[in-house]
């Protein structure tokens, strides 16, 4: 019993201890937990996102403009409508896949049943569609309903220039590379490697290989008008 009685007062100082250490470091904490909220808070309130309106909730009593502009064929679940719009939105192409074919159709107007169609593209003044198209194991480029010569393949870049004027488009023949400017072509080469539009936007660069030899070319633009 005396070892007892001098054992207790140890347990009950040691338990007070605890509760007085576990009550400041939760006081602690809540302060802690305080004034992480007001800086946050400080944080929102300084924000410059915060002094701007908040963005209004569409279809607010609005009437909203939308027209039916063609119909469609009926779809399976499973097949998807490649679609194409013009930067002004007054002009739209999709392609219809017709088991082994496909078809163009712009602004409802059908295009020749082909293989298949590998590119389309609206000029950036929406006035001029180009594609390009497979048949017969040949590929052409039809530039507003107007197809050019045939070749075994038509690459990339295809692409309208910014002033819409001309289409432009790298092709190989019989293992030879050309480019092509509208319908007009450049001389071929072995290779030729991505071209690019001079700063200045009046001259299409490029480089090539022809035979063991690196060329530079330069094609200025207006001297392919049609």
């Amino acid at each position: 019993m005396p070892r007892v009685k001098k054992i207790r007062p140890m347990f009950d100082k040691q338990q007070r201890r605890l509760i007085w250490t576990t009550t400041i470091l939760t006081a602690i904490s809540a302060c802690l937990l305080l004034l992480l909220s007001w800086r946050l808070s400080r944080l929102d309130w300084l924000s410059p996102l915060s002094s701007l309106p908040a963005l209004p909730d569409l279809f607010q009593g609005e009437v909203m403009s939308e027209t039916p502009v063609a119909a469609l064929p009926a779809f399976s679940g499973t097949e998807e409508l490649s679609f194409l719009s013009s930067p002004d939105g007054r002009s739209f192409a999709y392609i219809l896949n017709n088991q082994k074919s496909q078809q163009l159709v712009l602004n409802e107007k059908a295009e020749p049943i082909v293989e298949n169609v590998t590119f389309m593209a609206f000029s950036p003044d929406s006035q001029s569609f180009a594609y390009t198209y497979r048949l017969d194991g040949q590929e052409r480029a039809s530039i507003n309903g107007v197809s050019g010569k045939e070749y075994d393949w038509i690459f990339n870049p295809r692409f309208f220039t910014p002033d819409s004027r001309y289409f432009v488009y790298k092709a190989r023949k019989d293992g030879k590379d050309m480019l092509v400017i509208n319908s007009r072509e450049s001389r071929s080469y072995d290779r030729i490697y991505e071209p690019f539009l001079a700063p200045d936007e009046s001259a299409l660069i490029f480089f090539a290989r022809d035979g063991e030899s690196l060329w530079r070319g330069e094609i200025p633009l207006a001297g392919f008008e049609d």
